[in-house]
């Protein structure tokens, strides 16, 4: 998958052969044009040919479209559920946040060009212990955005409690990416917490796991209620 990454950018740098771009300088239209040489065009060509087809290859089916949605989301439900899928019992939760998937997808074939659309970064799987402490922070975090991204537990907000199946855990593990565990959007309790790294591109995971299911039924399952609100 690195290698289709590195050919989709190097494709998009030299896609057109002759081309113009105009270029404002505040009092003129200046024409800059781009040429490249036909040589190069012959080598890229094969290529262009083989990474179309990859990323047309058609590799599940979904039978709704799958969006972002506050406080859960067909999209983050999916992609948290098969990532903790992934991790094989090394992680009781899993958490990203809807900033960081891109697009939907949309009811019908999915290609491996939707996960990209989704997913263009390249963010790996990573596991973070927390305490009880921290991991109500995570908790207040997730409720006080109106809802993210999770998987692995139920959250019950009611007034200033927040309830789920880990609260009396001495320590949590939580599946997240390396730029969430980063301090990535506001995640501040992961900063300076040991990152055991799975060594899996998130968006690797989610290519493989449509290649193993024909169809996708996703719904949504009232993992986040909020009560007396």
């Amino acid at each position: 998958m690195k290698s289709i990454v590195k050919i989709y950018l190097f494709l998009f740098l030299f896609s057109c052969k002759n081309g113009f771009d105009n270029t404002y300088d505040g009092s003129q239209v200046i024409e800059v044009k781009n040429q490249i040489d036909s040589n190069i065009v012959k080598i890229i060509y094969p290529y262009k040919i083989n990474l179309d087809k990859e990323m047309n290859k058609i590799i599940s089916y979904t039978t709704s479209d799958l969006e972002k949605g506050k406080p859960e989301g067909k999209l983050g439900n999916f992609i948290c559920d098969l990532s903790l899928i992934k991790a094989e019992g090394k992680a009781d939760i899993c958490v990203f946040n809807n900033g960081g998937l891109r697009d939907i997808v949309s009811k019908g074939n999915i290609t491996t060009s939707d996960i990209f659309q989704v997913m263009p970064f390249e963010n790996e799987l990573v596991i973070i212990e927390l305490d009880k402490k921290e991991y109500y922070t995570l908790l207040k975090y997730i409720t006080d955005r109106g809802g993210e991204p999770f998987s692995g537990t139920e959250i019950i907000k009611e007034n200033d409690t927040i309830l789920s199946d880990f609260n009396n855990y001495k320590k949590i593990r939580v599946l997240t990416s390396d730029y969430l565990a980063n301090g990535g959007d506001n995640m501040d309790f992961f900063i300076g917490k040991n990152q055991n790294k799975l060594g899996i591109k998130l968006r690797d995971a989610i290519i493989e796991y449509c290649e193993h299911k024909d169809t996708l039924k996703i719904n949504l399952d009232n993992r986040l209620v909020f009560k007396n609100e």
